[in-house]
């Protein structure tokens, strides 16, 4: 007697959704956490803000007030540095909350399943 092919793939469907759960998603999501991340570097121009750390803010070069722009722009683009680190700090933390959440998703069903079994 020959065992159905739909049998044969609802045993395996368990193993491929673990796999595909924990390894394959995984690094899919790892993908989109990184492209997030660095559009938001991008976003807030933190390359740009360390590469014009010393010109003068407001490209201002007359005579007597190139000292004074430098300062008033190294100045703001430290608040602004300061400011983008901030916010890629709590974006990096939010990712990573979301990556521990993925693996933890499966962990919470089961939980939630059983607890509300047993609790009958």
């Amino acid at each position: 007697m020959t065992v159905p092919a739909v049998t044969i793939y609802l045993a395996k469907l368990p193993i491929e959704f673990f796999i595909w759960w924990f390894w394959e998603a995984p690094i899919t999501l790892l993908k989109i956490l990184k492209f997030i991340f660095l559009a938001f570097a991008h976003l807030f121009s933190l390359k740009s803000l360390f590469t014009t750390f010393f010109k003068p803010w407001k490209n201002e070069y007359r005579e007597g007030l190139v000292r004074t722009a430098i300062f008033i722009g190294a100045t703001i683009k430290t608040l602004l540095i300061i400011f983008d680190f901030c916010i890629l700090s709590l974006v990096l933390v939010i990712e990573a909350v979301v990556f521990f959440a993925w693996f933890a998703l499966p962990i919470l069903a089961l939980v939630s399943l059983y607890g509300a079994i047993f609790a009958k």
